[in-house]
């Protein structure tokens, strides 16, 4: 039995914990808040502060850390300063999850109760596959994706890094969505969408291009 850190302490993070114990592989969670967020109360476990710590130290006396936020830039961030630690990064799968024994799940993802990655699919660094999401066979999700609840991705799509798409979309085969994209909640993505845009609807439309695209 190995020891998680939690890093990240509200909502994302008791999401995280849930999943956790659900695979029954750790004798021991605790938290650390991410000074930025702020942290929810939790209750039995223990939440320490970025600023009562020594780095290294304390996440290197975890078998395993996992960053729990849903903000993509903060996730990147602390992900990135684990790796420049070499301190171990875990991956969490539920067991009511579906993975495919061809497809991909890479190190910081979180893969939640009733989701399907299906054949040949990869699934990036930093991720959240969230409850009931369908990511259906050769499809690509890059880094630090965010993927609401019911969502359905069809084949041979792909999904840039640090793209949110909102709860209950359904995007068709063969579609590319650039990077940093939005896509609101129920919208229905039928043609590429292009990089640092937010899109909405049925069909999804661009309502906005994102001021920090260059």
């Amino acid at each position: 039995m190995k020891k998680l850190l939690i890093w990240g302490a509200g909502d994302q993070g008791t999401v995280t914990l849930e999943c956790a114990l659900a695979t029954q592989q750790y004798s021991q969670i605790d938290f650390l808040e991410i000074k930025e967020k702020g942290h929810r109360d939790i209750p039995h476990y223990r939440v320490y502060s970025e600023d009562e710590v020594e780095f290294t130290t304390f996440l290197k006396s975890y078998d395993e850390v996992f960053v729990a936020t849903g903000n993509n830039d903060i996730r990147e961030n602390k992900i990135t300063m684990l790796k420049t630690m070499d301190i171990t990064i875990g991956t969490l799968i539920h067991p009511r999850a579906l993975i495919s024994p061809t497809a991909k799940v890479l190190a910081g993802t979180i893969v939640l109760a009733n989701a399907v990655v299906n054949t040949n699919a990869t699934v990036g660094m930093g991720c959240i596959i969230n409850t009931a999401t369908i990511i259906e066979h050769d499809c690509i999700i890059e880094d630090f994706v965010n993927i609401s609840p019911n969502t359905a991705i069809a084949g041979h799509t792909k999904i840039g890094q640090k793209t949110f798409i909102g709860v209950g979309t359904a995007i068709i085969d063969d579609i590319v969505v650039g990077k940093e994209v939005i896509i609101g909640a129920g919208s229905s993505v039928i043609s590429n969408i292009p990089e640092y845009t937010t899109v909405v609807g049925v069909p999804a439309k661009v309502i906005k291009v994102h001021k920090n695209h260059k």
